[in-house]
């Protein structure tokens, strides 16, 4: 009996890395982070803010998850994994069986992989740290996918709130870059709060007096 259980997580761990694959590493890669005073997982990177840069800080890999997310990992010796995942439920299909990450911004994300198939799922750990529980938000700017599904670029910017589902509290905020031309936002703010501060810049212009 003993020997068929140890068996069956043999086959499930087999299982679970034939479907992650294997990651590679980055041509090119760099993320940008500020961590708000309080936050668990930023208060090790060593400052308020860092950018890290592939192959000069460490080394940038990037694979497929699971659940037709992005992982990417940083290894400057604190090994860094940022997760990325879409929401598994289709409403349209009524199925449950992933959904493909796509470029769009990811709102009410839990932490990965525990999110419920409703919600995204995001989780930025390393250096010993991580929260069991957060929320947060993502916005995906470029992804490219090769014919067997792995990922060839990706952008994405991102803010993690820890130790809770709600988004308020301390958080970690940042850019990241695969392989993308896309440069990095040192200020990344949801798609719905840039459209509002364009807009007020510029009515702040209609304004200014002529001369």
């Amino acid at each position: 009996m003993v020997r068929k259980r140890w068996l069956a997580i043999l086959l499930l761990g087999i299982c679970l890395v034939s479907s992650q694959g294997f990651a590679a590493i980055a041509t090119s890669g760099a993320v940008y982070l500020n961590a708000e005073p309080g936050d668990w997982v930023g208060g090790g990177i060593g400052a308020d803010e860092v950018l890290w840069t592939h192959g000069d800080q460490g080394i940038f890999s990037v694979t497929s998850n699971p659940d037709q997310g992005a992982s990417v990992t940083f290894d400057d010796g604190n090994f860094w994994r940022f997760n990325f995942a879409a929401p598994t439920y289709d409403p349209v299909t009524n199925t449950n069986t992933g959904n493909r990450l796509e470029v769009g911004f990811y709102d009410n994300a839990t932490r990965y992989p525990f999110n419920s198939p409703t919600r995204p799922g995001l989780s930025f750990s390393g250096n010993g740290r991580g929260n069991n529980t957060l929320g947060g938000w993502f916005d995906v700017l470029d992804i490219a996918y090769a014919a067997s599904g792995d990922i060839l670029r990706f952008a994405v910017d991102f803010r993690q709130f820890g130790g809770s589902e709600s988004m308020s509290g301390p958080s970690t905020y940042g850019s990241l870059r695969i392989n993308s031309g896309i440069p990095i936002n040192p200020v990344p703010v949801p798609p719905a709060v840039a459209l509002f501060l364009s807009g007020l810049l510029l009515f702040a212009r209609k304004l200014k007096p002529a001369g």
